[in-house]
């Protein structure tokens, strides 16, 4: 489990991009106090003597990135700036010619520690941790070239000592770094870390899996643990898609805060998909969860096929799909790997599902209201999840039925899967209702646009159920209920 690995260059698509730059990362001993040098080298294609270049000042919910983001006269003596923070522009006025350089740094602007801040760059003396949209600014020109621009980049990482990891979403430890991808969903949608991590591999069908993790966790939080984890539930999620492609995938675990005294009662844990793997940060302390880090691990995990390779067209309004189908196979994976038992799924699933969804005082806003409120509101954030889930459990008992269990949402997902990667076509709501009927042989777009684009809820008491299920009201709120013991013919068929 601890032997290293040196992963080349990743080639996710054939063509080759005429967006290119190349930067250098320097290592400093003070990262904490002088942050993470970039050198910025750039050919353009006609001569000028300003360029505008991308920096993100809003990234996941977090706002006024500009304040990480410094750039000293004394390492640019050739150059001036102008920042536009409102519209993520850093305006160079350099030399009139083709060859453009500048150096920015890269600084953490919060002071540690903080339970809740997840994406703004941490860098200190120990360890860094940025995501590309926060690390790498691109010429401007470049996100006006297409929707999805491709890109290619060269990262030399200078002066790293040997025992200091470096690692990201392309590669573990090599220092030189060759990237051709697209720039949105690939360059910029990455973690690079570096520092004091400890770093594991195995491999699936002999492709690559890492696992990079950095402090001393409590309760439980083993390295072993916490790998052993992460292979069970990759190697079950990629028999159930039947899916073996992915050349090289990493998940890169690090804490927020870690004190071994219970003033902080609780946890808070927060994982996300990005390219080829996913990240998680969480609080370490006495409190920490094991049942949480593995439910995480489903759910991002599924996130690779569910949102990576079927890919919303419409993001946020897709959010009942790419959400709330991840979240319901979360807890079906779970129990297929049997990391749950089947009562444990039934449990979970009232609690964490139905009852918070019922429980939600914003579970009935129409679809809309979500993609303008998502990433204001807790409460509306969790709407797409659950109203998701139970849609997804509803119509993978109707083909149950329909088929008389020789089918289920599982062929359907496999089935829309095919479909997205082999004819490059986004998820859309009239995609997926074309799929329903021909596993429903009816129509259920007026279904689809009551309970999932208007919020209505759907009446579980009254909708048909596979043999061995029934719902019953527990204070106002449906719970579903296993009758006759039947489980033989639902979820790990």
């Amino acid at each position: 489990m601890n032997r290293m690995l040196l992963f080349l260059v990743l080639l996710p698509f054939g063509v080759i991009s005429q967006n290119k730059i190349s930067y250098n990362v320097y290592y400093d001993e003070q990262l904490g106090n002088n942050g993470l040098k970039v050198k910025v080298n750039f050919t353009a294609k006609k001569a000028t003597d300003s360029t505008v270049f991308h920096y993100s000042n809003q990234v996941w919910g977090q706002d006024s990135l500009f304040k990480s983001l410094l750039l000293p006269e004394s390492e640019n003596s050739s150059v001036s700036f102008q920042t536009n923070p409102e519209k993520d522009e850093l305006i160079v006025y350099h030399p009139k010619g083709k060859k453009i350089q500048f150096t920015y740094r890269i600084k953490q602007d919060y002071k540690e520690p903080d339970y809740y801040i997840v994406s703004r760059p941490r860098v200190n003396d120990t360890f860094f941790y940025v995501l590309g949209q926060s690390l790498f600014m691109v010429p401007k020109a470049f996100t006006e070239s297409a929707n999805e621009p491709a890109i290619t980049t060269t990262i030399n990482w200078v002066g790293f000592p040997e025992d200091y990891k470096i690692h990201n979403m392309y590669a573990s430890q090599q220092k030189k770094q060759v990237i051709k991808d697209n720039l949105w969903n690939g360059f910029y949608n990455v973690l690079y870390v570096g520092g004091d991590y400890r770093i594991y591999n195995f491999s699936v069908k002999e492709k690559p899996v890492y696992f990079a993790v950095r402090g001393s966790w409590l309760n439980g939080y083993t390295d072993e643990f916490l790998s052993s984890n992460l292979e069970k539930a990759i190697l079950s999620q990629r028999e159930f898609w039947n899916d073996y492609n992915q050349p090289y995938f990493t998940f890169i675990l690090s804490p927020t805060v870690t004190q071994a005294d219970s003033l902080f009662r609780g946890s808070s844990i927060t994982g996300s998909s990005v390219r080829n793997g996913f990240m998680m940060i969480a609080t370490n302390n006495p409190f920490n969860s094991q049942g949480s880090y593995k439910y995480i691990l489903f759910h991002e995990l599924m996130h690779d096929w569910i949102g990576q390779r079927i890919r919303n067209k419409h993001e946020e309004l897709n959010y009942w799909f790419s959400e709330g189908f991840t979240d319901y196979y979360t807890y079906k994976n779970r129990l297929r790997a049997k990391d749950i038992s089947y009562d444990e799924w039934l449990s979970s699933f009232n609690k964490e599902v139905i009852e918070q969804h019922w429980k939600n005082p914003e579970r009935n806003i129409p679809n809309y209201s979500i993609k303008d409120d998502f990433w204001k509101s807790r409460n509306v954030e969790k709407v797409p999840y659950r109203r998701g889930a139970v849609f997804a459990f509803w119509l993978d008992n109707q083909i149950l039925l329909k088929s008389n269990y020789t089918q289920s949402l599982d062929d359907l997902m496999r089935e829309l899967l095919k479909k997205c990667v082999a004819e490059n076509v986004l998820l859309t709501d009239e995609l997926f209702l074309e799929l329903t009927e021909k596993y429903l042989n009816e129509d259920i777009s007026y279904f689809f646009q009551k309970h999932i684009l208007n919020g209505e809820d759907i009446d579980l008491l009254k909708e048909k159920w596979i043999e061995g299920f029934q719902f019953q009201l527990k204070d106002e709120i449906p719970q579903l209920q296993l009758i006759n013991n039947n489980e033989e013919k639902y979820l790990v068929r």
